[in-house]
C-alpha cells in the first residue's frame, strides 16, 4: 500500500457516504431510520470497500482494518459531548467537521457524510460515517466508524507520476488499437511508461485500469436500484458478462456477497 492507495480509499469511500446520505434524506421512511440501522448499513459500506481494496491488493490481505463502530448524541446546546477522555478528541474533531459542513448545505438535509483523520508516527486513523439531525427534539447524532492503516512509505516521487494518473482518466481501450499506440500518442517513451507502472500502481498499467473501473461498480450495487446488466453499460463494460468475469473469476468478488442497501430502502 501507499499513500495513493489509501487517497483513493478515502475518495471513494466519502463519495458512497454521500451517496448513501442522499438516498436517506430522499426517502419518504427517513423519520424511522434508527441510530443502530445507520451504523449498521454504513459498516456495510465501509467494510465492503476494504475489502474490494484487499481483493484488488491495494490493501495488504491480512491486515484488520476496521476497528469498531460507534453512536455518540447530543444535544446542541450541549459543549461537552462526551466524558470519556478516550474519546474527547475525537469527539471535537468530528463535530467541528460536521460545523464546517452543515453551514454549506441545505436545512432540509438531516443526513451528511463526515470524514476526519487523526495521525501518528506510526498509523492513520480514518473516521468516517454520517451525522444526523433530529430537528423535532435538537439532538445531533455521529454514527462513526474507525478504522486504522500503518503509516504508508511515501511515494517516492509522486509528481514524477503525475502523467500517469492523467493517462489513466483519458484512456480509453476502444480509442486505441494497443496500449502502445496510446502511450505513443502522449510523446511518452513506452519502456519506461511501462516502468512507471509498475513502481507506481503496483501492477501492469491496463491492469489497474480494470481495477478503477470496479469501484464505482461496487458503489452502483451498493446504492442503486439499477440491474446488473444496467450497471455495467453505467460504468463502460461492453455486457454484463465481461463485468461477471472480472468480478466472480478473474477477483473472485461474487455479487450475492454485496449487499444492496438501496433496494432494502
Amino acid at each position: 500500500m501507499n499513500t495513493y492507495h489509501l487517497d483513493l480509499l478515502q475518495k471513494h469511500l466519502k463519495k458512497a457516504l454521500e451517496r448513501y446520505c442522499q438516498l436517506c434524506d430522499f426517502s419518504s421512511d427517513r423519520q424511522y431510520y434508527s441510530n443502530e440501522i445507520i451504523l449498521s448499513q454504513t459498516k456495510e459500506i465501509v467494510l465492503q470497500y476494504i475489502h474490494l481494496f484487499q481483493t484488488l491488493n491495494f490493501l495488504d490481505r491480512q491486515t484488520e482494518y476496521y476497528q469498531h463502530g460507534f453512536i455518540f448524541t447530543y444535544k446542541e446546546t450541549e459543549e461537552n459531548f462526551t466524558s470519556n477522555p478516550d474519546y474527547a478528541e475525537i469527539m471535537k474533531l468530528l463535530t467541528d467537521s460536521y460545523q464546517r459542513i452543515a453551514g454549506s448545505v441545505s436545512k432540509d438535509r438531516f443526513f451528511l457524510p463526515i470524514q476526519v483523520q487523526r495521525i501518528s508516527s506510526a498509523e492513520i486513523q480514518i473516521f468516517i460515517g454520517v451525522v444526523t439531525k433530529d430537528q423535532h427534539h435538537f439532538t445531533i447524532s455521529i454514527v462513526t466508524h474507525q478504522t486504522a492503516y500503518p503509516r504508508p512509505y511515501a511515494s517516492i516521487g509522486n509528481n514524477r507520476y503525475r502523467y500517469l494518473l492523467k493517462m489513466m482518466e483519458t484512456y480509453d481501450p476502444d480509442d486505441y488499437a494497443t496500449l502502445k499506440t496510446f502511450v505513443n500518442s502522449k510523446g511518452v517513451s513506452y519502456h519506461q511508461f511501462r516502468k512507471d507502472s509498475f513502481s507506481f500502481f503496483e501492477s501492469p498499467f491496463y491492469h489497474h485500469y480494470l481495477k478503477i473501473k470496479m469501484i464505482p461498480v461496487l458503489e452502483d450495487i451498493m446504492l442503486s436500484t439499477l440491474s446488473y446488466k444496467e450497471i455495467a453499460y453505467k460504468n463502460g463494460f461492453t455486457n454484463y458478462y465481461q463485468l461477471y468475469i472480472l468480478f466472480h473469476r478473474t477477483y473472485h468478488f461474487p455479487f450475492h456477497r454485496i449487499l444492496r442497501i438501496a433496494l432494502q430502502k
